[in-house]
């Protein structure tokens, strides 16, 4: 019955799909009023139409924008762009609430109250400037600029990390590398000695099988992703998934492998096993392209299938046919390597190392339908000055996260809240919401309790801002320039991100905040350009580019100079130490760690409590789009998932509502039960970004539950420098107040 079920899903999901309606297929109302927001109320045609591109996620889609006056009616997909191809998720075509928004952040302001109570007083440009630069030059005088550290996301940043550095700090970090990407990242790099672009270079063009880890596509709306995932099934391209919720994506597999949390490496090393035991490895690929073989087959002898289901609690039969599905199509294997794929520390790391070397064996790595060679247009840097030299960022000087490719949040937040391995004392933070985006929030605030400065800018009133010493309202995505898209893939391009409309209140761009603050810090050489447009020209034209063109197609797409694919017999040298793709890395064995992948379990849930898993909405960006006037009429809050018979040993009934503690006194909700098979039993599962505690955000604040208040308890990954988030244990009671 289960079986057919997932037919008939499957074939609803393609029907779906293909009218490119995935992205919104979610309980919403019949009628969303908030869509009244961008609708003109005469029916006016639009007088112009803007290309831009989209801020709402990474994948930073292609955006045609119809606008009359000073209104935007609609956004639609760019045709051209090899990311969107005339399509936008539901939280791309809202972007224009963010415009509209009478929440968001209007003018600069300074604090008047206590850290966190949300009190400030308007204040002009000048004054802030004025009064940030104050703070930051006493930081450096008395501590020295390592004591400055940028937190940052999104397109904007990299020009106020410009400014940071020019000033002499080497600390700036994203939560995009520590909290989501980075095990990744460092796993892959470690085997291949290539870095994973984003969008990741998959081939879905010619893949005959496709094998997912807990990526949730679908649910995650990665635009040009979900339409080639789509179009790989039609096409008859099988699929394996491994997670142990019963995600969207899982619902169309050929075969779900409800693995049991932290247990996917575990089968991986059987997969491992398998090839070489039974010679199905891409024997020529292999004894050409890689090192360490011989190491692997010993490594893996013990993880027979009946070890890796007595890990995965999923039969040996399922992992043999999904190894079968895989040798049927190889090398024509897409082996996913995710997107958040910060779970469980250490861990993380050693699962991506599989992933890699899964694909190596295959014969994938930078062949038809598994990977393919990414390419980045060539476009020159403006001219600026040499940057100073720059002492040792925080984790290089504790001398930790070996093999880490960018500075952590968490390295950072450490040596604030402790001092070691030095003091950092001032903040500037951009686009993040560092109370949500990191694990265990008391941890944050203890860090901005002792910072002598707090700089925050943004475009919406999020939890950090209202712990700001001074706040600066930047311009939403539509309203500004930014710096060029350049983008990667089977087709690079440069796209054009220009003002669609103008803002309505006193806000800047963040290129502007960078130059005029960077000037008020005495390092503007680096900033050498009186708009943005000159910046943009000056760009362009070094790669033979012209901004009016562009600013009137919004893309140029760029011829490839390498070939998609690594040719039968090309000699190629590889990134790594050898020079080949690394199945043992003697790097981890000489810094002390293991040097193939190894399989821990990570520890069981208690009596009485649950794992807390969580994930993605379509219709939301981490906790960025809650108070969206359109999206929050869509998709206003989240609700906890749980399996039947759990809910039944605790009293619990569908659509109660429920709030949910950790161990360590925090609690959230409540939020909707949602009891579901679709749930193993020692697991709850709740979708990230929701449960606001900020009362400037009108619309979120309050609604839903916070899996970001609730994850106290993390792993950092000793390689990567990741915080694994997946190792939070929870407990349920019942919203009126008996403990379940």
């Amino acid at each position: 019955m289960a079986e057919e079920s997932n037919r008939i899903a499957r074939r609803t999901f393609l029907k779906v799909a293909a009218t490119g309606a995935i992205a919104g297929a979610v309980s919403a109302p019949a009628t969303a009023q908030a869509f009244g927001l961008t609708r003109d109320q005469h029916g006016l045609p639009p007088e112009r139409e803007v290309p831009t591109f989209c801020e709402l996620c990474f994948w930073n889609c292609g955006v045609v924008a119809r606008v009359r006056k000073n209104r935007v009616l609609s956004l639609q997909g760019h045709p051209d762009y090899p990311n969107a191809r005339g399509k936008l998720c539901g939280r791309g075509q809202a972007g224009a609430g963010f415009v509209t928004d009478e929440d968001r952040l209007k003018y600069p302001m300074i604090r008047v109250g206590a850290r966190g109570e949300g009190k400030f007083r308007r204040a002009g440009w000048g004054e802030a400037y004025k009064l940030i630069a104050d703070g930051f030059r006493k930081i450096k005088e008395k501590h020295g600029a390592k004591a400055l550290a940028l937190f940052y996301h999104g397109t904007g940043g990299p020009l106020l990390r410009t400014m940071m550095v020019a000033y002499g700090s080497p600390n700036y970090a994203g939560p995009a590398y520590s909290q989501c990407k980075g095990a990744r990242n460092v796993g892959y790099y470690l085997t291949f000695g290539e870095k994973l672009p984003s969008p990741e270079p998959l081939d879905f063009d010619e893949t005959r099988c496709m094998v997912l880890f807990g990526s949730h596509l679908g649910e995650n709306a990665h635009n040009s992703q979900v339409q080639d995932f789509v179009k790989a099934r039609a096409r008859g391209a099988s699929l394996v998934v491994l997670d142990p919720r019963f995600s969207t994506v899982a619902q169309k597999a050929d075969l779900w492998l409800p693995v049991k949390p932290g247990s996917d490496t575990a089968v991986i090393l059987a997969w491992l096993r398998l090839l070489v035991k039974e010679g199905t490895y891409d024997r020529r690929y292999v004894e050409e392209r890689t090192i360490g073989f011989d190491a692997l087959a010993r490594h893996v002898e013990p993880c027979t299938p009946e070890w890796a289901a007595a890990q995965a609690g999923v039969p040996a039969k399922k992992i043999v046919a999904a190894y079968g599905l895989m040798v049927k199509a190889a090398p024509a294997v897409l082996v996913h390597p995710g997107r958040h794929t910060s779970w469980y520390g250490e861990a993380d790391t050693h699962r991506a190392r599989g992933q890699a070397i899964l694909t190596a064996l295959l014969g994938a790595w930078w062949r038809p339908g598994g990977t393919y060679r990414w390419e980045r247009a060539s476009v020159p840097a403006f001219p600026a000055p040499d940057f100073p030299d720059l002492p040792k960022d925080v984790d290089s000087e504790a001398r930790r996260f070996r093999f880490a490719q960018e500075v952590t949040t968490n390295g950072i937040r450490d040596a604030t809240r402790t001092g070691s391995p030095y003091p950092v004392k001032g903040w500037f933070v951009h686009g993040t919401n560092l109370i949500q985006s990191m694990p265990n929030a008391r941890e944050t605030v203890e860090a901005i309790r002792n910072l002598d400065f707090l700089a925050v800018c943004d475009v919406q009133p999020t939890e950090i801002t209202q712990w700001a010493d001074v706040l600066l309202p930047e311009d939403t995505y539509l309203e500004r320039y930014d710096d060029l898209a350049i983008g990667s893939g089977k087709a690079p391009y440069v796209g054009i991100r220009q003002p669609v409309v103008a803002s309505p209140h006193d806000t800047r761009p963040a290129w502007r905040i960078a130059k005029e603050l960077a000037t008020e810090l005495g390092v503007g050489d680096w900033f050498g350009f009186s708009t943005f447009e000159e910046y943009l020209d000056t760009r362009l034209s070094g790669a033979g580019l012209s901004l009016a063109k562009l600013k009137l197609d919004g893309i140029k797409l760029v011829p490839r100079k390498t070939p998609l694919y690594l040719a039968d017999g090309e000699k190629f040298r590889f990134h790594t130490p050898s020079g080949k793709i690394e199945l043992y890395s003697k790097q981890l064995a000489d810094a002390g760690f293991a040097p193939l992948p190894v399989h821990a379990a990570p520890p069981e849930e208690p009596p009485g409590m649950f794992r807390l898993l969580y994930g993605r909405s379509p219709l939301h960006t981490f906790g960025r789009t809650q108070n969206n006037p359109i999206l929050s009429d869509l998709d206003g809050t989240n609700a906890l998932w749980m399996n039947p018979m759990a809910a039944r040993e605790l009293g619990l009934a569908e659509g109660q509502p429920v709030m949910v503690a950790n161990g360590g006194g925090e609690e959230t909700g409540p939020m909707p039960l949602k009891v579901t098979e679709r749930m193993p039993a020692g697991a709850v599962y709740m979708v990230h970004g929701f449960g606001h505690r900020s009362k400037a955000l009108s619309r979120a604040c309050g609604k839903g539950g916070s899996d970001s208040d609730l994850i106290d308890t993390y792993a950092v990954d000793p390689m990567s420098g990741t915080t694994g988030m997946r190792t939070q244990f929870v407990s349920v009671r019942d919203a009126a107040g008996r403990v379940a």
